[in-house]
């Protein structure tokens, strides 16, 4: 797996040490309020926990840090889309402590340029609530457009895309 640094970041495999920092970031209910089905309990943040260190699993997941003070602040992906064949998605998680300091735009931008150089993908899409403006202002930020909308079990969302 590569480490991408930024002017600002550093995003690299989880250790051991990153264990209860993930946990507790995918547990709160504020930060995780817009992802998928939303904070996870305790034994499904262990899961997932094991099997970010499957490979076959995690090949593209980071664990994000400040450059300035090696301070955890959140978790990015770059994935294939469930169901869409050849799309490869974007996502990333912050802490709240990180919200509105232009860090998702920064990893978003990041992971979008290494899904084109490094996995010559020709296309990177994101999936967002209509309603998550934050996170929407991050995907135009980072270039991305509005694609279309799709639905699942839990209403209609947005689907953002960026061409190489």
């Amino acid at each position: 797996m590569k480490v991408i640094r930024t002017e600002r970041l550093l995003l690299t495999r989880y250790s051991l040490k990153d264990k209860e920092s993930f946990i507790s970031l995918v547990t709160d209910k504020t930060v995780m309020d817009h992802v998928d089905q939303g904070a996870l309990s305790k034994s499904k943040a262990e899961r997932l926990w094991s099997r970010i260190h499957d490979r076959t699993f995690a090949k593209n997941v980071w664990a994000v840090f400040l450059l300035a003070d090696d301070e955890y602040i959140g978790h990015s992906i770059l994935t294939p889309r469930s169901g869409k064949p050849g799309e490869w998605e974007i996502g990333f998680v912050l802490r709240k402590c990180a919200w509105g300091k232009g860090y998702a735009t920064e990893i978003a931008k990041v992971i979008i340029k290494f899904g084109f150089d490094d996995l010559r993908l020709s296309s990177v899409y994101a999936t967002v609530d209509e309603d998550h403006k934050g996170s929407i202002n991050v995907l135009k930020k980072s270039g991305m457009k509005f694609l279309r909308y799709e639905y699942d079990k839990l209403g209609r969302y947005s689907v953002y895309r960026i061409k190489r």
